[in-house]
């Protein structure tokens, strides 16, 4: 796949992602610098030259045009939109031969997590999330995966049962959500998510719903990458404004568990943020960023260069390819290889 010239010998850059040690990857670059236009470039490059599947999650509602122009499908998300996504559906293959309940365990810690509010999970609440977790499974997978999944509100439900106030208090929490006016993860999935391009476009979502509506996503896309690899499709996913999904702990700890499974399950993720800041300030995001053997590093703030220098042992004559440049200028780094761009 193209990816520009080299800005020193005009050379065109080529580059093949799934022959890396992992094909993850970013892009990162301050507003303007190109972000999008080099996601959008390599979407396109994707769609036209392979059969690979394509995912994408779009807050900024953006991507459309491009994903309609390659016969994709675009599936709005928002509190009043019919579209539904069932935050609890499970492939089977779910946690790749462990047992499927934890990493459920995980994700809907994470997703209570976002509702109270960071760190204020206590551990007996933590133990009554888990317990529940394993009630509203147990019949499903038991018959083998087959007929509809639980619910967000076969969860509540469950929660209600149990004897502990503190249960209560996380049924109270997650109420909005499941029966109250944002219910839109608590229902069976009723979109149909079979073709190749796929666009989630939550741009309406609103600040209340974005946080879980990105982790809801992320568990749906990992189903999908599950089913693609039983096929043997590669799947490719792209995360627009990633920032968001490090800012909470658990919803950090839930990517990064998938980010590390990507190579397994024939993907490789694609995060995309000009907010390098809060990316850094993570410790969950700078691993990723460490170990990512893809990254397009576009025009950097100055306090963004130095950090990202220090992470990657980027050199100063390096750093004079992201510093002050126009846009679809910078730096490419594929493997252990750091190349100098120019992609007008």
């Amino acid at each position: 796949i193209y990816y520009g010239q080299n800005a020193i010998s005009k050379n065109l850059i080529l580059a093949d992602r799934k022959e890396l040690l992992n094909g993850n990857g970013f892009i990162l670059g301050v507003s303007g610098s190109g972000k999008s236009f080099a996601a959008k470039r390599e979407i396109t490059e994707i769609a036209l030259s392979t059969n690979d599947d394509i995912i994408i999650i779009d807050p900024e509602a953006e991507y459309r045009p491009l994903v309609e122009g390659l016969g994709g499908e675009v599936i709005e998300i928002s509190a009043t939109s019919p579209n539904h996504i069932n935050a609890l559906d499970m492939e089977s293959g779910y946690n790749d031969g462990d047992n499927p309940v934890v990493l459920k365990s995980e994700f809907l810690l994470s997703l209570c997590e976002q509702l109270v509010g960071a760190g204020k999970l206590s551990a007996k609440e933590k133990s009554i999330i888990d317990r529940c977790t394993a009630q509203v499974y147990r019949e499903f997978i038991r018959n083998g995966y087959l007929g509809a999944a639980p619910t967000l509100q076969d969860f509540h439900a469950a929660l209600l049962e149990q004897p502990e106030p503190e249960a209560r208090d996380v049924a109270l929490a997650l109420e909005l959500f499941t029966t109250g006016s944002l219910n839109v993860f608590a229902h069976q999935t009723n979109i149909d998510t079979r073709n190749r391009i796929i666009c989630y476009d939550i741009q309406d979502l609103g600040e209340n719903l974005k946080p879980i509506g990105l982790l809801v996503m992320l568990d749906s896309i990992l189903n999908r990458v599950i089913r693609n690899r039983q096929q043997g499709r590669y799947t490719h996913v792209y995360i627009d404004e990633i920032y968001l999904l490090f800012q909470h702990e658990y919803s950090a700890n839930f990517l990064f568990t998938l980010w590390k499974r990507m190579r397994k399950y024939q993907a490789c993720g694609t995060g995309i943020s000009q907010n390098i800041e809060d990316l850094l300030q993570s410790h969950t995001a700078r691993t990723m960023l460490a170990n990512s053997e893809f990254l397009i590093m576009l025009n950097q703030a100055a306090t963004d260069r130095e950090e990202l220098a220090h992470l990657l042992n980027i050199s100063d004559n390096q750093l004079s390819y992201i510093t002050n440049v126009d846009s679809g200028r910078g730096l490419i780094k594929c493997g252990s290889a750091i190349v100098p761009f120019v992609d007008s």
